[in-house]
């Protein structure tokens, strides 16, 4: 990963954290929504080998569990 996309996987990380913190809030869920939508994004750009993305594969469904988003 270069140091952008780092950078801003970094930023969705947060954002999903900072959701965590009220997962009922309509707006909150959105955000989280969206901010997984990125790092999935970025995710498919990588090797899979690549520890970032394994680690991911199991934390995003996960995530998205708990926010109840499909």
């Amino acid at each position: 990963m270069n140091d952008d996309d780092k950078a801003e996987a970094l930023e969705e990380v947060k954002t999903i954290a900072e959701a965590g913190q009220k997962p009922e809030d309509g707006a909150m869920q959105k955000m989280a929504k969206t901010a997984i939508k990125i790092l999935k994004g970025t995710l498919a750009g990588l090797p899979s080998t690549t520890s970032f993305v394994e680690a991911c594969a199991k934390l995003l469904p996960l995530i998205t569990k708990f926010f109840g988003l499909p």
